[in-house]
């Protein structure tokens, strides 16, 4: 990714991490961050990925998001210095996902085999 890209996508992890904690209500004891930004060189498309936990709360979740997308390009159309804001698209980062399955593999590694 070009330095400029990547300083755009910097600029909007931050502003929409802002926009999220204090616009968008999200259901209790969820947490949803944006992880991960990626612009393309061109600047016209914007990959949002988002942390959300629990895992299960995830679909709800991004229909709230989906809904309130349109508001959320408009605020970052007023915090950029850009000509055009870039089309914001939602993917869901899975690390927890494959972190907590790497965790069960490592734990079902370690237990001691019973002895017959």
């Amino acid at each position: 990714m070009p330095k400029r890209a990547e300083q755009i996508a910097e600029v909007i992890q931050r502003k929409l991490n802002d926009f999220f904690i204090r616009e968008i209500e999200f259901p209790r004891d969820s947490l949803v961050t944006i992880t991960n930004v990626r612009v393309t060189p061109d600047l016209k498309h914007a990959i949002l990925l988002l942390s959300i936990l629990p895992i299960t709360k995830t679909g709800t979740v991004l229909k709230i998001i989906t809904k309130r997308l349109g508001q959320a390009r408009r605020f970052l159309s007023q915090q950029l210095t850009t000509r055009q804001c870039p089309e914001l698209k939602l993917a869901v980062d899975d690390f927890a996902l494959k972190n907590r399955k790497i965790e069960k593999l490592l734990a079902d590694i370690k237990k001691p085999e019973s002895l017959n």
